[in-house]
């Protein structure tokens, strides 16, 4: 039988390892196959955000973009 299990904390692999020595589990970490350009794919719509707040979002990105390049007095007298 076949269980994919996600580890979450070193500690949980140090117990499978340990299952593994007394020849009940065996592991085997599955090769990175493919080559994704962009790896946050997965996260798009993870918000789940309705239209309203999907434009306020963007209006809050955009405002704060503008901020980084606003010039600010006390870098200006370096």
């Amino acid at each position: 039988m076949t269980v994919t299990v996600e580890v979450i904390n070193n500690k949980a692999l140090n117990l499978l390892s340990d299952m593994e020595h007394l020849d009940l589990i065996r592991i085997s970490i599955p090769t990175k196959t493919t080559s994704n350009p962009n790896p946050y794919t997965h996260l798009a719509g993870a918000l789940k955000l309705s239209d309203k707040q999907y434009k306020y979002y963007q209006e809050t990105l955009t405002e704060s973009r503008k901020e980084w390049d606003r010039n600010t007095p006390i870098l200006n007298n370096k």
